[in-house]
């Protein structure tokens, strides 16, 4: 590659657990913030010299001031984005998917013969989440200079950049398992108007250190 080459890291954080026996993606429910050694491990994980961007939910807000705050850094700006919102479910929102599947009987089981572009009524399908989300990377790509971006957003959200990063079909994207308060990182390479990306772990709960 020629001209001017630019490389970004990207820590991909998903929320707190959320106790809650129902389906809520874009409802504003706080997270469970009891499991302070995994706090603490992310605190040590992440680079202090950062963008930290998030969801404008509570959840994710919530877990980056966790998370800033053990590192020292509870000064530190945070960029709240509405676009890295969990996939909406729209009127499916705030029930079981067992309360969802007696009443949506056929329409309900459109949703898992096509889950990537199946939209709940009043939500979104999780490609109208992937068009959004790509949208706002591309944002965030365009920083220039900034080498560290933190991103403490939802399970679909992450799903949806990895295999973004890995060009991979939706339906695939969805495949990959996102746990609460685990880490995913990220490389770009930009130069000359493209991107190459490296994918150097997903969903990691388990290491105490990166070289």
């Amino acid at each position: 590659m020629t001209g001017d080459y630019v490389t970004q890291e990207w820590w991909l954080i998903r929320h707190a657990p959320v106790n809650a026996d129902m389906i809520y993606g874009h409802l504003d429910l706080d997270g469970d913030f009891s499991d302070t050694g995994r706090l603490d491990t992310l605190a040590q994980l992440l680079p202090k010299k950062s963008v930290v961007v998030t969801s404008d939910l509570a959840r994710c807000r919530d877990t980056a001031r966790h998370i800033l705050d053990r590192q020292g850094c509870a000064d530190m700006p945070v960029l709240e984005r509405s676009t890295l919102r969990e996939q909406s479910f729209g009127q499916w929102e705030r029930k079981t998917y067992q309360e969802v599947a007696a009443a949506e009987g056929e329409h309900y089981r459109d949703f898992f013969d096509h889950p990537a572009t199946f939209r709940p009524e009043a939500g979104e399908s999780f490609q109208d989440l992937l068009n959004r989300v790509q949208g706002e990377i591309d944002i965030l790509k365009q920083s220039g200079e900034t080498r560290n971006f933190v991103l403490v957003t939802h399970a679909g959200v992450i799903r949806a950049i990895v295999g973004l990063a890995l060009s991979m079909i939706p339906e695939k994207m969805l495949s990959l398992a996102v746990d609460p308060l685990s880490l995913t990182h990220l490389t770009s390479f930009q130069s000359d108007g493209s991107t190459n990306w490296r994918v150097n772990f997903v969903n990691d709960l388990n290491r105490t250190q990166y070289s």
